[in-house]
């Protein structure tokens, strides 16, 4: 996929070709959602940098990464609601401009709320002085270990990105991945199981965290 502002060579589908492409993915196909991605994300790509550039006089490559990731998981969950949801009266990518501009207002409020590692991930703060030592500085190094994922994630391919966060930020089990993803229950464990690995070549110090949340049979 090209980087933030690199020139697209994706080939511009039509109007029929795009709504079949669109609907084969909102029912599930499998073998639909790469297509999506590829003929689709380096126009998310571009779209985030341009949006980030304008209102925030920056586009870091993590900042455009982070964008993409979240129109695509924004595409995925709920059952693939916002996919059941595209007229096809409407171009797609004015539906993923919508959906952009959206993700990069979150991110902004995100970034200049500056939270703390806990809020972050979404989870209410404990005071430390409710805690004993031990339970507090596991609870620190927990969070300090999601937001290294989270960081982490923006280095991976789309399809290991998404696969991570719907299990382990999402707390998604195996047949809500594969059911917003269109692939198998049965495939969900060793794909998880290669993109961990590929998580792990990044960030060792990740696995204590990733293994407490182990494969599904």
């Amino acid at each position: 996929m090209a980087r933030a502002g690199g020139p697209s060579v994706t080939r511009r589908l039509g109007r029929d070709e795009e709504a079949a492409l669109v609907a084969r993915c909102a029912s599930g196909d499998a073998e639909a959602w790469p297509e999506l991605v590829d003929a689709y994300g380096p126009l998310v790509r571009a779209l985030a940098h341009r949006m980030l550039q304008r209102r925030a006089g920056r586009a870091s490559d993590p900042d455009v990464d982070e964008v993409v990731a979240d129109v695509f998981l924004a595409l995925v969950r709920r059952e693939r609601l916002l996919l059941r949801r595209f007229d096809p009266t409407y171009r797609f990518s004015t539906y993923l401009g919508v959906i952009c501009r959206t993700q990069v207002v979150r991110l902004l409020r995100r970034t200049t709320r500056r939270p703390t590692p806990v809020e972050e991930l979404g989870q209410v703060p404990t005071r430390e002085s409710d805690l004993g030592p031990s339970a507090a500085l596991r609870e620190q190094e927990r969070a300090e270990a999601l937001v290294s994922l989270r960081a982490a994630l923006g280095e991976l391919a789309e399809r290991d990105r998404i696969l991570l966060t719907l299990r382990f930020l999402d707390g998604q089990d195996y047949r809500a991945i594969a059911s917003a993803l269109g692939i198998s229950p049965e495939s969900v464990g060793q794909l998880l199981t290669r993109a961990k690995a590929r998580l792990r070549e990044r960030v060792p110090h990740l696995e204590r965290w990733l293994a407490p949340v182990e494969d599904e049979g």
